[in-house]
């Protein structure tokens, strides 16, 4: 008797652990299905969250997903009840509870409608690059490789128009895909005369040689609680967020590329309130998601740990942080904001100097999705200029860092848009290599109340009038790779890797 009451204990035990038990006694009846992590792309309407669920439905409602809308849905359980299916949902990397599968995005493919190309015989646009995201019938997202498109590759090479038909199941989408009339844009001289710059100083090469106090192995890369001050050639930086390491299931657990949000951080920008920084789940990798915090509504250390908030500031946290689905980024380190909208140049840091052209994105801040997609081209003559580094000061200029190594001079072009045109201009040049080891640049922006930039390499920060006239050398001896810079009114925003750190002070 006692050996067959342990037998049966332990059956029970094993169907538990395997997902077949619910809350009721029947396994078969009340079966859910537990599968690796999947994502999921939130629909436009808004349901109820459950505690519980079961084959009978869902019981213990407690919130809703209003909150939830441009948060990262992951989930690893559903069940198919009397009142349709659910699932259980995580978001951004917490465990929330049951909702309705009529809440996802099902059977659907969002995409750029308005794609603009330079004319270039030296650059092919592939469709793909437009797509947002790809669901299922179940609303689960499908990596866009798996799509079908009418048209794999366009030549810009020749002015003209092409629609272009997405398939995936039964979703589709459409896109027109437009090569602009003129031949020479993006032609222009660069013949402004080089300023003298400063003697090229040495740094590190390969990675961060130090991290926050506690974003080691010797702490469990736990989260800081102490803001920090660097300080500088009459330069300031403080704290003003330590970011979560992932905003997202994390390493191993994510189950797909697409669900992972963190935990390498490259550009960032900065308008008003609203800070955004590009993530990436590889330094390979050129696609990866945006994330955009509003600096008003969180706390500089909370953020670092969503999955252990307080229930009531999660759901606030969760309401102004937005996540961007898994798109063609780039190295993201060419990226700036206006008001409605977020830029990026969705270019290939491993490629040398070409005469390809290469693609902006022009992304909303209202859903995080891309908008429009337009590429341009900046050469001196025949001579390409392949750029690495921008930043979008409105949303009709940019400007662009280009480094000719072979002359030890850095280039600064500003690139004013009319419609879909895209002009470069050069407007100064430096007659230096700023770092001794060709450490790439890490972070490149404008401050437009001084007209002056700033560039960084790994802890150095140079500012550069905007003719190329050097002003000032700031070295931060953080040994922590700077990932991205922004100027927003008078101040100067910089986020340094390991932890994932925005710190911000003035401009002069």
């Amino acid at each position: 008797m006692r050996k067959n009451f342990k037998n049966k204990l332990l059956a029970a035990s094993v169907l538990a652990m395997l997902g077949l038990l619910a809350t009721g006694s029947n396994p078969q009846v009340n079966a859910k299905s537990y599968h690796k992590a999947v994502t999921k792309i939130a629909g436009s309407g808004t349901y109820a969250i459950y505690h519980h669920a079961s084959k009978q439905g869902p019981s213990g409602k407690f919130t809703s997903t209003k909150y939830f809308k441009y948060s990262q849905i992951q989930s690893k359980q559903s069940i198919s009840t009397s009142k349709g299916k659910f699932w259980k949902i995580i978001v951004n990397g917490r465990t929330v509870g049951w909702v309705s599968q009529d809440f996802f995005a099902r059977n659907q493919i969002s995409v750029a409608a308005k794609i603009s190309l330079v004319q270039n015989p030296n650059f092919s646009f592939n469709p793909k690059d437009a797509i947002n995201y790809v669901t299922d019938a179940s609303g689960t997202a499908v990596n866009p490789s798996k799509v079908s498109v009418s048209t794999t590759s366009i030549n810009s090479g020749t002015a003209g128009q092409t629609k272009v038909e997405y398939h995936y199941g039964t979703a589709s989408a459409s896109a027109d895909v437009t090569v602009r009339a003129d031949a020479k844009e993006g032609i222009a001289s660069a013949n402004k005369a080089p300023q003298k710059g400063p003697q090229a100083v040495p740094t590190w090469k390969g990675g961060s040689k130090s991290s926050s106090r506690n974003w080691n192995a010797a702490h469990h890369y736990t989260v800081e609680t102490r803001a920090n001050a660097f300080r500088s050639n009459g330069l300031t930086l403080r704290t003003k967020l330590f970011q979560p390491r992932f905003v997202s299931l994390g390493y191993h657990q994510a189950a797909d590329s697409m669900g992972q949000v963190g935990a390498i951080p490259e550009g960032i920008s900065i308008h008003g309130s609203n800070f955004t920084v590009a993530l990436f789940n590889s330094s390979s990798s050129q696609k990866g998601h945006l994330v955009s915090y509003n600096l008003k509504q969180i706390n500089k250390f909370k953020a670092q740990d969503l999955s252990n908030l307080k229930w009531s500031t999660f759901k606030k946290y969760s309401a102004h942080i937005k996540v961007s689905p898994y798109i063609k980024l780039g190295h993201g380190q060419a990226i700036g904001a206006s008001a409605k909208y977020i830029y990026v140049i969705a270019n290939n840091n491993t490629a040398k100097n070409s005469t390809a052209s290469e693609e902006i994105l022009q992304i909303r801040k209202s859903d995080m999705k891309i908008n429009q997609v337009w590429s341009f081209r900046i050469w001196n003559g025949a001579n390409g200029r392949y750029i690495h580094n921008a930043t979008f000061v409105d949303d009709n200029t940019m400007y662009c860092l280009f480094h000719n190594g072979s002359n030890h001079l850095y280039e600064y072009w500003k690139v004013t848009r009319s419609g879909d045109t895209w002009t470069p201009v050069e407007v100064g040049a430096t007659k230096t290599d700023f770092i001794s080891n060709h450490s790439p640049v890490q972070g490149f922006t404008y401050d437009q109340k001084h007209q002056q930039f700033y560039i960084g390499f790994n802890d150095y920060i140079f500012k550069v009038a905007q003719n190329g006239t050097y002003r000032a050398t700031h070295r931060l001896k953080v040994k922590r790779e700077i990932e991205g810079m922004s100027v927003s009114g008078n101040k100067l925003y910089v986020e340094f890797a390991q932890r994932g750190e925005l710190m911000a002070g003035k401009t002069k």
